[in-house]
């Protein structure tokens, strides 16, 4: 019995963190988004290759967690770069504005299905996708986070 509670309570905590995204914002502010979080922001669709990726909108996952976007993206965050890390350490920067819709037209989205279906487990449970860029060199399996820092 004891070998069965502890096998439960090494599992849990893994199941319900893999869904997390932390998220820092310039100042080093933190803010972990749980999966309730990112479902219920506005979605989008970008295709890469012959796929089609879809989730959260990126730039209302940024707000979500605290960062300055939208109307508050002005003086110093728009020197602002963000790093998004995978599970595996891969990391991508885009500037922040970049991944803004107000200041860019492209969508970068944090994709958890891909052409219907959800992402197969070795990307999930988020992957960064662009859909300006001509080659997924930026793409990021296992999203767990993002931080931005602001060049001085």
């Amino acid at each position: 019995m004891r070998a069965l509670f502890l096998a439960l309570a090494l599992l849990a905590p893994s199941a319900g963190f893999a869904a997390d995204l932390t998220v820092v914002a310039p100042g080093g502010a933190a803010k972990v988004l749980g999966e309730g979080d990112l479902a219920a922001l506005p979605r989008d669709t970008v295709k890469a290759g012959a796929k089609s990726y879809e989730g959260p909108v990126l730039s209302y996952v940024l707000r979500a967690g605290g960062m300055p976007v939208g109307a508050k993206l002005h003086g110093d965050p728009l020197r602002a770069f963000v790093v998004v890390q995978g599970r595996d350490g891969f990391k991508a920067v885009y500037s922040l504005a970049e991944l803004d819709r107000d200041f860019h037209d492209d969508v970068v989205i944090l994709a958890d299905r891909v052409d219907g279906a959800p992402l197969p487990e070795k990307e999930g449970p988020w992957r960064l996708v662009s859909g300006g860029d001509k080659k997924a060199w930026r793409s990021v399996y296992g999203v767990g986070r993002i931080e931005a820092s602001i060049v001085p």
